[in-house]
């Protein structure tokens, strides 16, 4: 577990991790803005996917992000339109 942490502090020394009793989550917080909390981890335990969690959601990141997921809504609701149609053409 400490490993981890020095890892995220190598990302960014403002870095560090809380386990949140009452949701039992660990998140990642950044001591150097006033809202520290940067995400909540999906994972029971720390190790290398937190790293690469943490990297891969780094604000740096923002527009490859949000560029990927508009592809992946678009095509999912791509999906859902023939699946209506489909539908449709069977009731007729």
């Amino acid at each position: 577990m400490f490993g981890i942490a020095d890892r995220l502090k190598s990302i960014d020394d403002g870095y560090f991790v809380f386990l949140n009793y009452r949701t039992g989550k660990f998140e990642v917080h950044n001591g150097k803005d006033t809202r520290s909390l940067c995400l909540v981890l999906p994972y029971d335990t720390l190790d290398e996917r937190t790293v690469r969690h943490v990297l891969y959601t780094r604000a740096e990141r923002a527009r490859e992000i949000v560029a990927r997921m508009e592809r992946e809504n678009a095509r999912l609701e791509k999906e859902r339109e023939q699946n209506i149609l489909k539908k449709a053409e069977r009731l007729l």
